[in-house]
């Protein structure tokens, strides 16, 4: 965001003030992000947008753990026992994304 070194003090209604309120409650930023965003024309994403980004990187952290799991067992032979788990939870992992997705894409 830059070197932040400016300092404003803005009067504002007490009817700005609820605005600002709700807008950051609803948005799970603090007030001052809110104001930066508002002065560059920035949207100002939902707690539940912010949610659901969250969700998407863990589905994909755990996609990658998975990969790292399953290279790991077709390099090093192993049992298709382990090899059939770890295909399991890649397939469980895949149907949360897709659940995500889809949760998001309904939202717009």
């Amino acid at each position: 965001m830059g070197d932040l070194k400016h300092r404003l003090t803005v009067r504002l209604t007490d009817e700005h003030v609820a605005r600002l309120e709700c807008l950051a409650g609803a948005s799970g930023l603090k007030r001052n992000e809110v104001m930066r965003r508002a002065l560059l024309e920035a949207e100002i994403p939902s707690a539940r947008t912010r949610q659901e980004v969250q969700d998407l990187l863990r589905i994909q952290r755990e996609q990658n753990r998975l990969g790292g799991l399953l290279k790991k067992a077709l390099t090093e032979r192993e049992e298709k026992a382990a090899l059939r788990r770890t295909l399991v939870e890649v397939e469980r992992n895949a149907i949360e994304l897709r659940r995500v997705i889809a949760r998001l894409v309904r939202s717009r």
